[in-house]
Protein backbone atom coordinates (compact mmCIF):
# COMPACT_ATOMS: atom_id res chain seq x y z
CA UNK A 1 0.00 0.00 0.00
CA UNK A 2 1.23 3.58 -0.91
CA UNK A 3 2.45 5.50 1.88
CA UNK A 4 4.64 8.76 2.50
CA UNK A 5 7.39 7.77 4.72
CA UNK A 6 10.12 10.44 3.83
CA UNK A 7 10.01 13.75 3.21
CA UNK A 8 13.61 14.18 1.76
CA UNK A 9 15.32 18.12 1.55
CA UNK A 10 17.30 18.76 -1.78
CA UNK A 11 19.08 22.00 -2.48
CA UNK A 12 17.59 24.97 -1.88
CA UNK A 13 18.53 28.51 -0.51
CA UNK A 14 19.22 28.32 3.48
CA UNK A 15 16.16 30.73 3.95
CA UNK A 16 13.85 28.84 2.60
CA UNK A 17 15.21 25.55 3.77
CA UNK A 18 15.18 27.02 7.50
CA UNK A 19 11.46 27.74 7.12
CA UNK A 20 10.79 24.45 5.37
CA UNK A 21 12.40 22.49 8.65
CA UNK A 22 10.33 24.32 11.08
CA UNK A 23 7.55 23.78 9.12
CA UNK A 24 7.84 20.30 9.13
CA UNK A 25 8.98 19.69 13.22
CA UNK A 26 6.69 17.49 14.07
CA UNK A 27 6.67 15.49 10.90
CA UNK A 28 8.21 12.11 13.04
CA UNK A 29 4.65 12.22 14.94
CA UNK A 30 3.28 11.28 11.69
CA UNK A 31 5.31 8.24 10.99
CA UNK A 32 7.23 10.45 8.59
CA UNK A 33 10.98 10.94 8.78
CA UNK A 34 12.74 14.43 6.94
CA UNK A 35 15.99 13.38 5.67
CA UNK A 36 18.77 14.99 3.70
CA UNK A 37 18.93 13.53 0.10
CA UNK A 38 22.27 12.50 0.12
CA UNK A 39 20.93 10.80 3.24
CA UNK A 40 18.01 9.38 1.30
CA UNK A 41 20.80 7.71 -1.32
CA UNK A 42 22.53 6.05 1.26
CA UNK A 43 19.32 4.70 2.80
CA UNK A 44 18.79 3.05 -0.96
CA UNK A 45 21.87 1.13 -0.94
CA UNK A 46 21.48 -0.57 2.63
CA UNK A 47 18.04 -1.99 1.36
CA UNK A 48 20.18 -3.28 -1.84
CA UNK A 49 20.71 -5.87 0.04
CA UNK A 50 22.60 -7.88 -2.57
CA UNK A 51 26.15 -6.00 -3.23
CA UNK A 52 26.30 -4.86 -7.09
CA UNK A 53 23.55 -6.41 -8.00
CA UNK A 54 21.81 -3.88 -10.54
CA UNK A 55 18.43 -5.54 -10.17
CA UNK A 56 18.38 -5.50 -6.32
CA UNK A 57 19.48 -1.66 -6.79
CA UNK A 58 16.45 -0.85 -9.10
CA UNK A 59 14.04 -2.82 -6.92
CA UNK A 60 15.36 -0.55 -4.06
CA UNK A 61 15.00 2.77 -5.79
CA UNK A 62 11.46 1.75 -6.73
CA UNK A 63 10.90 0.81 -3.57
CA UNK A 64 11.57 3.51 -1.51
CA UNK A 65 10.76 6.01 -4.32
CA UNK A 66 7.41 4.98 -3.45
CA UNK A 67 7.75 6.14 0.33
CA UNK A 68 9.26 9.35 -0.25
CA UNK A 69 8.98 12.74 -1.88
CA UNK A 70 11.44 15.29 -2.61
CA UNK A 71 11.32 18.58 -2.18
CA UNK A 72 14.24 20.23 -4.14
CA UNK A 73 15.57 23.71 -6.44
CA UNK A 74 18.48 21.16 -8.06
CA UNK A 75 17.13 20.31 -11.40
CA UNK A 76 19.55 17.26 -11.25
CA UNK A 77 18.13 16.20 -8.24
CA UNK A 78 14.53 16.54 -9.56
CA UNK A 79 15.44 14.88 -12.66
CA UNK A 80 16.95 11.59 -10.43
CA UNK A 81 13.80 11.30 -8.87
CA UNK A 82 11.54 11.53 -12.16
CA UNK A 83 14.02 8.51 -13.23
CA UNK A 84 13.39 6.67 -10.39
CA UNK A 85 9.25 7.17 -10.08
CA UNK A 86 9.70 10.10 -6.91
CA UNK A 87 6.75 12.91 -6.18
CA UNK A 88 8.69 15.92 -6.19
CA UNK A 89 7.96 19.21 -5.39
CA UNK A 90 10.46 21.98 -7.25
CA UNK A 91 11.18 24.96 -5.49
CA UNK A 92 11.30 28.00 -8.12
CA UNK A 93 13.38 31.67 -7.63
CA UNK A 94 11.81 33.48 -10.26
CA UNK A 95 13.89 34.68 -13.13
CA UNK A 96 16.52 32.13 -11.94
CA UNK A 97 17.01 30.62 -15.42
CA UNK A 98 14.82 27.56 -15.00
CA UNK A 99 11.45 28.62 -17.25
CA UNK A 100 11.40 29.39 -20.83
CA UNK A 101 8.94 31.72 -22.69
CA UNK A 102 6.92 29.10 -24.58
CA UNK A 103 6.09 30.72 -28.09
CA UNK A 104 3.82 27.78 -29.61
CA UNK A 105 1.43 28.39 -25.89
CA UNK A 106 0.78 31.85 -26.47
CA UNK A 107 3.19 32.96 -24.39
CA UNK A 108 2.86 31.05 -21.65
CA UNK A 109 5.79 30.41 -19.36
CA UNK A 110 7.12 26.68 -19.23
CA UNK A 111 8.55 25.09 -16.20
CA UNK A 112 12.03 22.92 -17.66
CA UNK A 113 12.89 21.49 -14.03
CA UNK A 114 10.42 17.89 -13.80
CA UNK A 115 8.20 18.11 -10.63
CA UNK A 116 4.83 17.02 -9.98
CA UNK A 117 4.06 20.89 -8.42
CA UNK A 118 6.18 23.75 -7.90
CA UNK A 119 6.05 26.80 -4.94
CA UNK A 120 8.17 29.93 -5.02
CA UNK A 121 8.66 30.02 -1.48
CA UNK A 122 8.25 27.59 1.61
CA UNK A 123 6.08 29.22 3.76
CA UNK A 124 2.90 27.27 3.62
CA UNK A 125 4.43 24.18 2.60
CA UNK A 126 4.53 21.47 5.74
CA UNK A 127 3.43 17.72 5.62
CA UNK A 128 0.04 18.30 4.81
CA UNK A 129 0.60 19.94 1.30
CA UNK A 130 3.26 17.51 0.78
CA UNK A 131 1.15 14.86 1.36
CA UNK A 132 -1.62 16.20 -1.53
CA UNK A 133 1.58 16.32 -3.51
CA UNK A 134 2.61 13.11 -2.83
CA UNK A 135 -1.32 11.73 -3.82
CA UNK A 136 -1.16 14.13 -6.80
CA UNK A 137 1.70 11.69 -7.85
CA UNK A 138 0.59 8.52 -7.61
CA UNK A 139 -3.08 9.37 -9.02
CA UNK A 140 -4.77 9.11 -5.37
CA UNK A 141 -8.06 10.93 -4.86
CA UNK A 142 -7.22 13.68 -2.26
CA UNK A 143 -9.61 13.78 0.50
CA UNK A 144 -10.80 16.93 0.32
CA UNK A 145 -12.87 17.72 3.96
CA UNK A 146 -14.93 15.96 6.56
CA UNK A 147 -17.98 16.49 8.14
CA UNK A 148 -19.87 14.78 11.28
CA UNK A 149 -21.41 12.54 8.80
CA UNK A 150 -19.73 12.88 5.56
CA UNK A 151 -16.21 12.69 3.42
CA UNK A 152 -16.48 14.53 0.44
CA UNK A 153 -13.17 13.93 -2.00
CA UNK A 154 -12.11 13.31 -5.15
CA UNK A 155 -13.70 11.11 -7.87
CA UNK A 156 -12.30 7.88 -8.73
CA UNK A 157 -13.34 5.32 -11.13
CA UNK A 158 -14.06 2.82 -8.84
CA UNK A 159 -17.40 4.63 -7.96
CA UNK A 160 -18.65 5.04 -11.43
CA UNK A 161 -21.25 2.54 -10.91
CA UNK A 162 -22.39 3.66 -7.99
CA UNK A 163 -22.52 7.06 -9.48
CA UNK A 164 -25.26 5.59 -12.39
CA UNK A 165 -26.79 3.96 -9.22
CA UNK A 166 -27.17 7.56 -7.65
CA UNK A 167 -28.28 9.61 -10.95
CA UNK A 168 -31.31 6.61 -11.60
CA UNK A 169 -33.10 7.89 -8.83
CA UNK A 170 -36.03 9.27 -8.90
CA UNK A 171 -36.53 13.06 -9.47
CA UNK A 172 -32.62 13.37 -9.72
CA UNK A 173 -31.90 14.58 -13.16
CA UNK A 174 -35.45 17.11 -13.18
CA UNK A 175 -33.12 20.08 -12.82
CA UNK A 176 -29.63 19.25 -13.49
CA UNK A 177 -28.09 17.08 -16.66
CA UNK A 178 -28.63 13.53 -16.80
CA UNK A 179 -24.98 11.48 -17.59
CA UNK A 180 -23.82 10.84 -20.20
CA UNK A 181 -23.91 6.67 -21.72
CA UNK A 182 -22.08 4.65 -19.55
CA UNK A 183 -18.76 4.00 -22.07
CA UNK A 184 -18.64 7.97 -22.51
CA UNK A 185 -19.02 9.16 -19.01
CA UNK A 186 -16.50 6.45 -18.33
CA UNK A 187 -14.05 8.34 -20.54
CA UNK A 188 -15.39 11.91 -19.77
CA UNK A 189 -14.65 10.59 -16.22
CA UNK A 190 -11.37 9.62 -16.69
CA UNK A 191 -10.34 12.91 -18.16
CA UNK A 192 -11.66 15.13 -15.72
CA UNK A 193 -9.63 13.07 -13.12
CA UNK A 194 -6.59 13.41 -15.03
CA UNK A 195 -6.82 17.52 -16.02
CA UNK A 196 -9.60 19.03 -13.80
CA UNK A 197 -8.87 18.07 -10.19
CA UNK A 198 -4.69 17.91 -11.80
CA UNK A 199 -5.19 21.89 -13.15
CA UNK A 200 -7.39 23.79 -10.59
CA UNK A 201 -6.82 21.39 -7.29
CA UNK A 202 -10.21 21.20 -7.24
CA UNK A 203 -13.86 20.65 -8.92
CA UNK A 204 -17.20 18.28 -8.80
CA UNK A 205 -16.60 15.93 -5.71
CA UNK A 206 -18.10 13.10 -4.74
CA UNK A 207 -19.95 12.98 -0.81
CA UNK A 208 -19.54 9.67 1.40
CA UNK A 209 -21.19 8.09 4.19
CA UNK A 210 -18.27 9.06 6.79
CA UNK A 211 -19.20 5.23 8.23
CA UNK A 212 -20.00 2.81 5.82
CA UNK A 213 -17.85 4.65 2.57
CA UNK A 214 -21.19 4.81 0.54
CA UNK A 215 -21.62 7.49 -2.38
CA UNK A 216 -24.48 9.31 -1.13
CA UNK A 217 -23.95 12.62 -3.48
CA UNK A 218 -21.79 14.77 -5.37
CA UNK A 219 -20.89 18.27 -4.99
CA UNK A 220 -18.04 20.90 -5.75
CA UNK A 221 -17.33 23.85 -7.35
CA UNK A 222 -16.37 24.79 -11.12
CA UNK A 223 -15.84 27.54 -13.13
CA UNK A 224 -18.98 28.51 -15.59
CA UNK A 225 -18.80 29.58 -18.97
CA UNK A 226 -22.19 31.09 -18.54
CA UNK A 227 -21.36 33.09 -15.95
CA UNK A 228 -17.88 34.80 -17.22
CA UNK A 229 -15.68 31.78 -15.77
CA UNK A 230 -17.44 32.68 -12.08
CA UNK A 231 -16.95 29.97 -9.99
CA UNK A 232 -19.97 27.83 -9.45
CA UNK A 233 -21.31 25.71 -6.50
CA UNK A 234 -23.04 22.40 -7.30
CA UNK A 235 -24.31 19.94 -5.15
CA UNK A 236 -27.11 16.65 -5.29
CA UNK A 237 -28.28 14.33 -3.16
CA UNK A 238 -29.05 10.82 -3.54
CA UNK A 239 -32.83 10.09 -2.92
CA UNK A 240 -32.64 8.10 0.24
CA UNK A 241 -30.65 10.98 2.06
CA UNK A 242 -32.50 13.42 0.86
CA UNK A 243 -34.42 15.94 3.61
CA UNK A 244 -32.19 15.10 6.22
CA UNK A 245 -30.25 18.25 6.24
CA UNK A 246 -26.88 16.21 4.10
CA UNK A 247 -27.04 19.01 1.51
CA UNK A 248 -26.92 22.03 4.20
CA UNK A 249 -23.92 19.83 5.45
CA UNK A 250 -21.80 19.78 3.19
CA UNK A 251 -22.07 22.74 1.03
CA UNK A 252 -22.11 25.01 4.42
CA UNK A 253 -18.47 22.92 5.01
CA UNK A 254 -17.39 23.44 1.01
CA UNK A 255 -18.17 27.41 0.73
CA UNK A 256 -15.83 27.29 4.01
CA UNK A 257 -13.70 25.33 2.26
CA UNK A 258 -13.52 27.89 -0.66
CA UNK A 259 -13.08 30.88 1.70
CA UNK A 260 -10.36 29.87 3.90
CA UNK A 261 -8.43 27.22 1.72
CA UNK A 262 -8.89 27.98 -2.27
CA UNK A 263 -9.20 31.82 -0.61
CA UNK A 264 -11.77 32.78 -3.63
CA UNK A 265 -13.28 36.05 -3.08
CA UNK A 266 -17.08 34.58 -3.80
CA UNK A 267 -18.81 31.71 -5.71
CA UNK A 268 -22.51 31.21 -7.71
CA UNK A 269 -25.10 28.97 -7.80
CA UNK A 270 -27.19 28.82 -10.92
CA UNK A 271 -31.02 27.44 -9.68
CA UNK A 272 -33.54 26.72 -12.60
CA UNK A 273 -36.40 28.64 -12.30
CA UNK A 274 -38.90 26.23 -10.23
CA UNK A 275 -36.38 24.19 -8.00
CA UNK A 276 -38.19 26.36 -4.97
CA UNK A 277 -36.08 23.36 -2.60
CA UNK A 278 -32.30 24.61 -4.12
CA UNK A 279 -33.95 28.12 -3.78
CA UNK A 280 -34.34 27.48 -0.25
CA UNK A 281 -30.87 25.70 0.40
CA UNK A 282 -28.87 28.82 -1.22
CA UNK A 283 -30.70 30.94 1.00
CA UNK A 284 -30.08 29.15 3.93
CA UNK A 285 -26.02 28.89 2.87
CA UNK A 286 -26.21 32.62 2.93
CA UNK A 287 -26.85 33.25 -0.99
CA UNK A 288 -28.78 36.46 -2.28
CA UNK A 289 -30.51 36.54 -5.83
CA UNK A 290 -28.90 38.81 -8.46
CA UNK A 291 -30.82 38.06 -11.44
CA UNK A 292 -32.54 35.66 -13.95
CA UNK A 293 -30.19 34.35 -17.05
CA UNK A 294 -31.32 32.02 -19.55
CA UNK A 295 -28.91 29.57 -20.42
CA UNK A 296 -29.79 26.87 -23.50
CA UNK A 297 -33.06 27.65 -23.23
CA UNK A 298 -33.89 27.36 -19.44
CA UNK A 299 -34.44 30.37 -17.41
CA UNK A 300 -31.55 30.17 -14.64
CA UNK A 301 -32.05 31.99 -11.52
CA UNK A 302 -28.81 33.51 -10.19
CA UNK A 303 -27.32 33.56 -6.66
CA UNK A 304 -24.31 34.49 -5.06
CA UNK A 305 -22.41 34.72 -1.95
CA UNK A 306 -18.99 37.33 -1.89
CA UNK A 307 -16.24 35.80 1.35
CA UNK A 308 -14.19 39.62 0.99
Amino acid sequence: MLKLEYILIGKLPKTERDMLLENLRTERECGRNVLEWDSAKKHIQEEKRVEGALAKERLAEKVFAEKAILVSGDAKELNEAQRIGMAALCYLVPGDGRTQRNEAAAGEMEVTSPADMYAEGMEEIDGSFLQHVYERHHRIPWIILKTPRCIVKEFSMEYLDALFELYAGKGMTDYMEPLYPYEEEREYQQAYIEQMYRFYGYGMWIVCDRNTGELIGRAGVEHREELGGELELGYAIGVPWQRQGYATEVCNAILTYIKDELMLPSVSCLIETGNVVSEHLAQKLGFHYCETVQIDGKQMRKYKVAFY
